[in-house]
């Protein structure tokens, strides 16, 4: 689901700055309602101030910062790779702040992984040339890699989140972007008139599949991991393929041809050998299970 969000993103982008992006939190909101709803058996609160606060960096300040990213550079492939940092920054963070002590420290395989996927985003992102980066376009870039800072962050924490609080952080977390995207959005008031079922239909997928079901999913991932004391990077390699599948939504809707040039082929190989190096580093320290507990 989330190859699309790139694209899906420039489409809102071309549009609006808040509006749709308005429209977009209220169908998250909506899907995260049924979530929670679904796990009231549970009990607990519904809102949490401190959920509030840490959903702010998944949703209103980077899809905020994506948006302007998009708008920036007029197209999506560079903001689509800029943004692609957040696995990395997932695996920096969780690393600095939320892994257990008694867990050992970053492998040989594990930071080469890392790196391998960072090259690829740096190959991706300047086309082969580290220098032909538009460095005149530094807002553009600074907002989308604000965008993969501030999901990364965000990512990191809900690996600390517990499954019974999973719902109520989920939920939390879009009420407070869900608050002030809407008061954002009273700018672009004069919009609405001009909207079209194609818009709503964009914001519908972008909040209930990209940021409703592919939220739930990987913020349990992330939770999963934390719970079995696997390695983050073992997972969050898996994202490294999410801007090749991206780059070939762009080409084929929005005609952008990255996809086709040279450099491409060598970000394909760099990303392979990220996710091939963190999956060996993971089987490598893994610890045998007994029989008889399994």
């Amino acid at each position: 689901m989330w190859s699309w969000g790139s694209l899906v993103g420039r489409l809102i982008a071309v549009r609006s700055q808040y509006l749709l992006l308005a429209l977009s939190t209220s169908g998250t909101l909506v899907t995260f309602a049924v979530y929670r709803w679904i796990g009231a058996r549970q009990g607990g609160a519904w809102l949490r101030g401190r959920y509030m606060l840490f959903g702010l960096l998944g949703y209103f300040l980077y899809m905020v910062a994506l948006n302007r990213s998009f708008r920036a550079f007029d197209a999506a492939s560079e903001p689509m790779v800029l943004n692609y940092t957040w696995p990395l920054f997932t695996v920096v963070f969780t690393r600095l702040l939320y892994e257990r002590r008694s867990q050992p420290g970053v492998s040989g395989w594990e930071a080469a992984g890392v790196l391998l996927g960072l090259a690829a985003v740096v190959v991706l992102a300047t086309r082969g040339d580290p220098r032909s980066l538009d460095l005149a376009n530094v807002p553009g870039v600074l907002w989308g890699l604000g965008a993969g800072v501030s999901y990364g962050l965000f990512s990191a924490y809900s690996g600390s989140v517990s499954r019974e609080e999973h719902g109520a952080f989920l939920f939390s977390a879009i009420a407070g972007s869900w608050i002030l995207m809407a008061i954002a959005s009273m700018t672009e008031a004069h919009l609405v008139a001009t909207l079209t079922w194609r818009d709503v239909g964009i914001s519908a997928v972008q909040g209930v599949l990209l940021n409703g079901v592919g939220y739930i999913t990987w913020t349990r991932a992330n939770r999963i991991v934390r719970e079995h004391g696997l390695r983050i990077a073992s997972v969050a390699s898996l994202t490294f393929a999410l801007p090749l599948l991206s780059a070939v939504w762009i080409a084929l809707v929005l005609g952008e041809r990255a996809l086709l040039r040279p450099y491409f082929a060598l970000s394909l190989l760099l990303i392979v050998a990220s996710y091939v190096s963190c999956q060996h580093d993971e089987r490598a320290t893994s610890q045998p299970v007994d029989a008889q507990s399994t």
